[in-house]
């Protein structure tokens, strides 16, 4: 593809031949702009993700080892205080970011595929494009990395904050019916970062993820195959 362009701005009799090297320079310059640009827009999306996604982790993670303190002084109305506040950043934390995500997410995968199978299968011979592909096809896996396991690490962190206070009434009999009261009208819910509000992000997503991918990249790919051994007869 870039040696393709190359060759014709060298081989092109309307530039005049002292241009042509200047002109093959401008041209990776451009090129090398527009791909730093795109990935400059399509990264800012999952990393900002990445970054809340980290930080919902810290702050339930700090809840569950500061609550312990809070357990021995009996203030077990700060800690339901604390978690109902945490439980609502989450909740608007993915009302908020759900459909962005998920866009973000289906446009990864599709530039996986896309890059994957032409890495694969190239168009033609030439080895810069094939550099290209693979490092594009890097970036993108990259982007779905910090996109979906900071997400799956934060939803462990809320699960493991929300079994500390579902077991709250035992560290507390005397009011151990009213906190029970309390959780279940509240917290029985399970509060977790998801794409549309339909796929809750999970190990098992991210797997599910990867291995569509890779069975369909098979299937176009032996369907190519099977194609052209068909147009050779």
């Amino acid at each position: 593809m870039i040696a393709h362009e190359q060759h014709k701005l060298r081989s092109s009799e309307l530039i005049p031949a002292q241009l042509k090297e200047h002109s093959v320079t401008i041209m990776y310059c451009s090129f090398t702009s527009i791909t730093l640009v795109g990935h400059f827009f399509v990264a800012t999306l999952p990393g900002y993700y990445c970054f809340v996604c980290c930080c919902m982790k810290q702050f339930f993670l700090h809840f569950v080892s500061k609550s312990k303190s809070l357990i021995v002084r009996q203030e077990y109305q700060s800690i339901l205080e604390i978690y109902k506040e945490m439980n609502k950043t989450m909740i608007m934390m993915d009302n908020f970011l759900n459909l962005p995500i998920f866009i973000s997410v289906v446009n990864i995968l599709t530039s996986l595929f896309w890059h994957g199978y032409s890495f694969a299968f190239p168009p033609n011979a030439d080895n810069v494009t094939g550099i290209f592909f693979a490092m594009e096809f890097l970036q993108y896996f990259v982007l779905l990395l910090i996109t979906l396991i900071p997400a799956v690490s934060a939803n462990q962190a809320a699960e493991m904050a929300r079994e500390f206070v579902l077991s709250l009434p035992v560290w507390f009999p005397k009011q151990c019916n009213m906190i029970k009261v309390h959780v279940r009208r509240n917290f029985m819910h399970k509060t977790s970062l998801t794409l549309l509000e339909i796929y809750r992000i999970d190990k098992s997503l991210f797997i599910s993820a990867i291995g569509s991918l890779i069975s369909y990249g098979i299937l176009v790919g032996t369907l190519g195959r099977v194609q052209n051994i068909n147009n050779e007869f």
